[in-house]
């Protein structure tokens, strides 16, 4: 093995969300400020089928669990994006994960573990190598994107799809978040604002095509952008609850931060976990605040546009970071009226210009993980 570490950059991205069935619809839906995420009254599935509280993704019915046809096609689009040609399949890997078992579609009460979904989009893809499937609540595809980076970086593999799908919509998932009390009774995402009441659940995929810089640089491929550094941690408070100053939720970024060399000054933009939910973002607010005491950079959710992804949120919210730097434009946070601090800037429901050269993502989840991942421009 090669005992010096290497860079890794992402050269792949694939995305399917309640915004879109692609990448370039999902992020210009985003940027021009709609959202997939209104259900008042609820949705009709693909299949015609009625789910309250919840945001399909625009794909089609097919053959298998709607996780694994949304973590294929976001698979397959990442891979084209990235131009690989021929790759040693033994060096190879996968992290593409789910945070839940997969519930039956034809018969709802039947249960297939997640890894199915590493191991199928590893069967697509021809991925001799490593092939790991990550359960880390809301923070499980921010934590397979840094796993993935760190097996580049030890060179124990050269190439990994990486990432997170999540569908979710079904009786038994919805009914205990009802009973958790998170789901907004109005069908409508607020993060951030006082008047928020919780989150619309969304089904997703985000995958991403991780190798190192050298190789990248090699073959001439685009490079969205670079893992500078990131952290998963743990709260350690409560199943469902967080500790009550947001202290952890600033620590996770902050050894992110120093993990990539950077202080907090150097951020230009933080896609927040914003779920709209009473406590999270008091949290979240708090813990930003006192990470960026003076002269915060711009601060957004984007689940006003796409729902609550679980399982898949984190790595949608990292593309969307990433075609934030690649276009210079701040992603709004929606349907926001009554900010929970003038301190910072929501980006308030239009997105705009900005330059962006480092950004960062934070995820967190029931169980109290944590993750901080840290994005930037490779120089």
């Amino acid at each position: 093995m090669n005992n010096e570490k290497r860079r890794v950059v992402i050269t792949g991205i694939g995305l399917v969300c309640p915004l879109g069935a692609d990448r370039e619809t999902s992020w210009r839906s985003l940027i021009s400020g709609h959202s997939g995420a209104l259900a008042p009254n609820g949705v009709f599935a693909p299949n015609g089928a009625f789910a309250p509280n919840g945001a399909f993704a625009p794909v089609p019915e097919g053959p298998g669990p709607r996780t694994l046809i949304l973590a294929l096609r976001a698979a397959e689009e990442a891979w084209n994006d990235s131009g690989l040609g021929d790759v040693d399949p033994e060096r190879v890997s996968c992290t593409v994960s789910s945070s839940k078992p997969v519930l039956g579609k034809d018969d709802p009460w039947t249960c297939q573990p997640p890894e199915i979904i590493s191991a199928a989009v590893a069967r697509g893809h021809n991925a001799q190598g490593a092939v790991m499937n990550i359960a880390s609540a809301c923070a499980t595809g921010a934590q397979s994107l840094l796993t993935a980076a760190g097996w580049i970086e030890e060179g124990r593999t050269d190439v990994v799809l990486a990432g997170a799908a999540e569908s979710a919509l079904h009786p038994l998932y919805l009914a205990g978040f009802r009973q958790l009390g998170v789901l907004s009774k109005r069908g409508v995402v607020r993060p951030f604002d006082r008047g928020r009441d919780g989150f619309v659940v969304g089904e997703g995929a985000a995958v991403f095509v991780l190798e190192s810089l050298a190789g990248a640089n090699a073959r001439g491929a685009k490079i969205y952008g670079e893992v500078l550094g990131g952290n998963f941690s743990s709260d350690a408070h409560h199943a469902t609850r967080f500790n009550s100053n947001g202290r952890t939720m600033a620590a996770c970024l902050q050894k992110a931060l120093s993990q990539a060399g950077l202080t907090s000054n150097d951020l230009d933009y933080v896609n927040a976990h914003g779920t709209a939910t009473v406590l999270n973002d008091r949290l979240e607010t708090q813990a930003l605040l006192s990470l960026f005491p003076k002269n915060p950079p711009p601060v957004s959710s984007t689940k006003g546009a796409t729902g609550h992804l679980l399982g898949a949120t984190g790595a949608v919210e990292i593309a969307f970071s990433l075609l934030a730097m690649r276009d210079g434009l701040l992603p709004p946070t929606l349907n926001m009226e009554n900010p929970e601090t003038d301190r910072l800037d929501f980006v308030p429901n239009h997105s705009r210009s900005a330059p962006l050269d480092r950004v960062a993502s934070l995820s967190f989840g029931f169980g109290g993980t944590l993750a901080a991942v840290v994005l930037g421009k490779p120089t």
